[in-house]
């Protein structure tokens, strides 16, 4: 695997890891509870010493802040379960460790995405290894467009940009919705370079008819709260291995 991995391995297999200036696509259904999947992937590659930069368009700082120290406090008692670990960890401290920035600002556009970038650049022209971007149909645009279809049209071309700029990987985040016209930019974006959709057992919103889409289906009782996925195929955890 020639990318930056995850260490979920479905994502990281039918990716192939994370490459320099790619624009990668992840579509969840309404039951797909995509927030979680979303810090289970930034922590995920930031145990692995990538810095990621996550844009959150829909839930504020603090929201997405719990849901990271959710996540390592599942990946803290699987450790401790594990290895025997019986002394507590200071979950609190440990989160501070890991390289991961939360921007939370409404009617993000490609010039202050490439801002913020820059901002956190300007000591470390390294310290931004992935952007994560949720939710693409929020996305503002710097162009004057008032078609919601040609406004996701424009921001996949705009973040393809941004990784191709920065030379980094770059992982938008979408909700896929029962308006055709909304999914069909996803369908035919030349801009993206791999897309996985992650979708729930009772969930029958429509599919993408775009060619290499690969359709993840989690199974049966799957929780709204955050814990790991319940289906054999999307075991979502931290470690070397899945």
């Amino acid at each position: 695997m020639n990318g930056l991995e995850s260490g979920i391995k479905i994502i990281d297999e039918s990716l192939g890891g994370l490459k320099d200036g790619k624009l990668y696509c992840i579509g969840c259904t309404g039951n797909a509870n995509r927030t979680n999947l979303i810090a289970k992937i930034a922590m995920g590659l930031a145990t692995r010493d990538n810095s990621v930069l996550l844009f959150s368009l829909e839930k504020n700082r603090k929201t997405m802040f719990n849901q990271l120290f959710s996540v390592l406090s599942q990946f803290d008692e699987s450790e401790k379960s594990r290895n025997g670990i019986e002394k507590q960890s200071n979950l609190m401290d440990k989160m501070g460790e890991y390289p991961i920035w939360i921007e939370d600002t409404p009617n993000l556009s490609y010039s202050s995405l490439q801002n913020t970038i820059q901002r956190i650049c300007y000591l470390n022209k390294h310290a931004v290894g992935v952007v994560m971007v949720d939710n693409i149909m929020q996305m503002a645009t710097d162009f004057q467009i008032s078609a919601a279809e040609l406004c996701i049209k424009a921001n996949l071309y705009l973040l393809k940009m941004v990784a191709k700029e920065n030379k980094i990987p770059v992982l938008a985040f979408t909700e896929i919705s029962r308006n055709e016209e909304l999914n069909r930019p996803f369908e035919v974006s030349e801009y993206i370079d791999g897309m996985l959709i992650f979708k729930s057992t009772e969930d029958d919103s429509p599919y993408l008819s775009r060619k290499g889409v690969k359709i993840i289906t989690i199974g049966d009782g799957m929780s709204a709260e955050p814990t790991l996925f319940d289906a054999p195929q999307v075991v979502v955890k931290l470690g070397n291995e899945i």
